[in-house]
């Protein structure tokens, strides 16, 4: 079943992409930026903004979140890429500088840095998709996290968990302020989740919910789903059955099947 679903969600992009020839060099774009990053050695943000919820985004190296892992809908994906959108790029140092080399001289595509790190790119060959602006966001913290990028995230550490637990967050972004420090010796986090979870809940439209989540956490009484917040939906990506934009989805590829286009898009990821 899980492969199924995953052979559907690629042949969704793969077709949602090949609907209008703009998507599709816009996905070339991407791509090069990225693996001309990578060679250069330049630091890419391991998930930024809306990108993580593609999958062929994710097998191009874009990104290094997996979305049919986290069950991040691609719906959200196709309503944030649209003509005139702006795509933000964080990256480490020197990606600016690889950026304006990429973008130099392509063909099909109009390109003017109109501030620095701002790129206007016209795909002369879009239809209704022919216009974005790609952001160069420099974040030279990232260079301090070039070996877990590329190792990949390890769970908290004991010791990191109880500093966490008692409140001893001084330093910490968003975990600092009175509130979420009552709230971390209250809620006790037991993962990396939880503190995922309760940075979400401190939001003016979230925090009601942490009563109920709290209750919930301490008697054991949810089910799946929204295990991680303990049967209560909380992130966007729970608001949307991640298998309802597949139901009904027809299959229009005749070049090459999905599995080998999905092999060549990890072969040129890994180059």
């Amino acid at each position: 079943m899980e492969s199924l679903l995953l052979r559907e969600r690629l042949t969704e992009e793969l077709d949602w992409f090949d609907a209008d020839p703009g998507r599709g060099a816009c996905l070339l774009l991407l791509n090069d930026l990225a693996a001309r990053m990578r060679t250069r050695g330049v630091v890419l943000s391991p998930g930024y903004s809306y990108l993580p919820d593609s999958l062929l985004l994710y097998l191009l190296g874009v990104h290094a979140v997996n979305p049919f892992e986290w069950k991040l809908p691609f719906a959200r994906f196709t309503r944030s890429l649209h003509c005139g959108c702006t795509i933000p790029l964080e990256t480490g140092t020197g990606g600016l500088e690889v950026a304006r080399e990429v973008l130099r001289d392509r063909d099909g595509e109009l390109i003017i840095e109109t501030v620095p790190g701002t790129f206007e790119v016209t795909f002369l060959d879009g239809a209704e998709f022919d216009r974005v602006q790609i952001r160069i966001v420099p974040f030279a913290a990232l260079d301090r996290f070039r070996r877990t990028i590329k190792e990949g995230w390890r769970p908290l550490d004991e010791d990191t968990l109880r500093l966490f637990g008692r409140g001893s967050t001084d330093g910490s972004i968003w975990f600092e302020t009175d509130k979420m420090r009552e709230w971390l010796t209250e809620f006790g986090p037991e993962s990396m989740s939880d503190l995922v979870l309760l940075n979400a809940l401190y939001h003016p439209d979230r925090i009601r919910l942490y009563p109920e989540i709290l209750r919930r956490k301490e008697t054991s009484d949810y089910d799946a789903p929204y295990r991680d917040t303990y049967g209560v939906p909380v992130y966007q990506e729970q608001l949307d059955d991640p298998t309802l934009a597949l139901k009904g989805h027809t299959v229009g590829r005749t070049m090459m099947s999905v599995e080998a286009l999905s092999g060549q898009l990890r072969h040129s990821a890994l180059k």
